[in-house]
């Protein structure tokens, strides 16, 4: 017969068999939860959460705070008042109307910050500190800098030498969003970020023709000539969900996730100004009063937004035209684009096998720029706040609730949707 077991033998026992109990009890709750959570979403039935979708879920739960670090401590919020101290940040999306801001505040005088400042062309490639200078004599209103913030070492360079902290520049212009933001802010020089958005099937396919004929650009492809829409999104296409990747600072090969889009998601709402290339002369006059940009009694900055979006005198058309011949003049002066950049192409029609194909493969993007919708309609109220004759005080603002939220998500059609309209209604 064994011997009786001692009393700390058995205090052992009892602790083993109570670890055993809550190990086995944390794995089947891991595999609920891993259950719960891979279930079919409701924004695609062909798209399940990931294991990262779920570790991002935690992290988020687990610091309070949907916004990246660079985001949350580097950047000032929209509701926090401009001040004339700001340096913007413009995330240049390709074909969004990026090009023809940058040519605009070029016309003003502003100090940029882009990919000219670092071409060897001008001599100012290997300089170790911050500098202004004027590339081109038969322009004199154009100002650089002389750092190219369009690429990750250009960044860093920028950085070791000073840029914000020089208080040279006014403007950087860059598509790498992530980098630029987390290595050129810190908490004592916070930016500001603007940013024009465009619906991603369109984007896409405005690159997908641009680039077949863009002989000026590194990514030019003339031998997507030959290939069909369909062809080029299976096979050849590489920028999917661009937007998402790029604000968490991914590889466009990387996959990206809803755990992704909902961190997308609160940066834009919290940080950007948004604009919106469809209605590109509303967005500018926001974003100059954010910048402090005077249009009203500056006679420089007057005719630079005369020449890029015409005279408002003019906005009435002649009553000789015909209605169609208004709205096309309309829409040019709404839509303003730069020559080079700008490039005529089929159209590829909403509800047709490409459009929704395109659409699938953008879901998230399609997702983000819809809920930008939402957010342009909100900021007309916080920026009218900030002019001297603002309408609506910035205190009276409305802010977007998970009604708005929700609504944007499962609402995929376009502005003028009367669902959509209601929804953002109701939540006054």
């Amino acid at each position: 017969m064994p011997p009786a077991p001692t009393p700390s033998r058995r205090r052992r026992q009892n602790s083993l068999q109570k670890k055993q109990s809550i190990f086995v009890a944390v794995i089947l709750f891991m595999c609920l939860f891993g259950i719960l959570m891979n279930r079919p979403s409701r924004l695609s039935s062909r798209r399940n959460l990931s294991l990262a979708d779920v570790q991002k879920a935690r992290y988020l739960h687990d610091s309070h705070s949907t916004l990246l670090p660079w985001a949350q401590f580097n950047l000032k919020g929209v509701h926090e008042t401009p001040d004339d101290n700001e340096v913007a940040l413009f995330w240049h999306i390709p074909k969004s109307g990026g090009t023809t801001a940058k040519r605009l505040y070029e016309c003003m005088g502003q100090t940029l910050a882009n990919r000219m400042g670092g071409m060897a062309r001008f001599g100012h490639h290997e300089d170790t500190e911050i500098e202004i200078f004027q590339p081109f004599k038969a322009h004199p209103n154009m100002k650089m800098v002389n750092v190219d913030v369009t690429n990750t070492n250009g960044i860093m360079r920028a950085k070791e030498m000073g840029l914000i902290a020089s208080g040279k520049v006014d403007m950087i212009f860059t598509s790498e969003i992530n980098t630029a933001a987390d290595h050129l802010f810190d908490r004592k020089n916070k930016g500001r970020i603007f940013a024009f958005f465009r619906h991603p099937v369109d984007r896409v396919v405005s690159k997908f023709y641009y680039l077949q004929t863009a002989t000026w650009e590194n990514t030019y492809r003339p031998e997507w000539k030959d290939l069909s829409v369909t062809e080029w999104a299976t096979e050849h296409n590489s920028d999917e969900n661009f937007m998402v990747k790029k604000i968490l600072g991914k590889k466009l090969n990387d996959k990206v996730g809803l755990g992704d889009l909902i961190v997308a998601k609160e940066i834009v709402k919290n940080r950007f100004f948004v604009g919106l290339m469809n209605d590109m002369a509303e967005s500018i006059r926001r974003f100059n009063i954010v910048l402090g940009v005077d249009t009203e009694t500056n006679e420089k900055n007057k005719q630079c937004m005369r020449d890029f979006f015409g005279d408002p005198e003019d906005e009435e058309a002649s009553t000789s035209e015909t209605v169609e011949e208004q709205k096309d003049g309309k829409e040019a002066k709404k839509g303003a684009t730069d020559n080079k950049n700008s490039n005529a192409h089929p159209k590829v029609l909403e509800g047709s096998p490409e459009y929704e194909l395109l659409a699938e493969r953008n879901s998230l993007d399609v997702i983000l720029y819809n809920y930008i919708l939402l957010l342009n309609d909100q900021q007309k109220h916080i920026v009218d706040g900030y002019s001297e004759d603002a309408p609506v005080s910035v205190k009276n603002e409305r802010k977007l609730t998970r009604s708005d939220e929700k609504a944007v998500a499962e609402e995929a059609e376009d502005d003028e949707n009367p669902k959509r309209e209601q929804a953002l209604r109701q939540s006054h």
